[in-house]
């Protein structure tokens, strides 16, 4: 039961999202792959009116090379537009929910306005429960050690 208050008391706001860039959908694939590049992040928020309208990440990026196109096409051409997001004061299980039934890995978060804020990710969900439930978490054999090996007994 402890489990399912802290997901639902936590809200996006305490897994502190991360920035990454927020670019213009006119901008470059290039200047994008730079811009993620500058930040270390996976992927970028494009916006319009100062409203988050799409976004893009490095999965984009290998379709797109994939495809054989060239880098200097506008975000608009490429970005997944009108993603799923998320708000500040959204519940964790909320995040957790969409990740899982949509398969994503990073969920945008905007504010009250639909302006940018930042990205929540998988990898911030986990460090969360690892932060909050370390035993659970560390004490767990490896994979390989969870089935018998032998038959024991008689």
């Amino acid at each position: 039961m402890f489990l399912r208050q802290l997901l639902t008391a936590t809200r996006v706001a305490q897994l502190a999202p991360k920035e990454v860039p927020v670019l213009r959908e006119e901008q470059t694939i290039a200047a994008a792959v730079r811009e993620m590049r500058a930040h270390s992040h996976g992927s970028a928020m494009v916006r319009r009116d100062g409203k988050l309208i799409g976004i893009f990440t490095e999965r984009d990026l290998m379709r797109h090379l994939a495809a054989g196109r060239t880098l200097e096409q506008p975000l608009s051409a490429v970005m997944t537009s009108s993603p799923r997001t998320v708000k500040l004061d959204d519940a964790l299980l909320t995040v957790i929910q969409l990740m899982d039934e949509g398969g994503y890995r990073r969920l945008p978060v905007v504010n009250a306005a639909g302006a940018p804020v930042g990205i929540v990710d998988v990898k911030s969900v986990v460090h969360f429960l690892v932060e909050h439930f370390p035993k659970a978490v560390y004490n767990q054999a490896p994979r390989a050690l969870l089935n018998a090996r032998a038959r024991e007994g008689a």
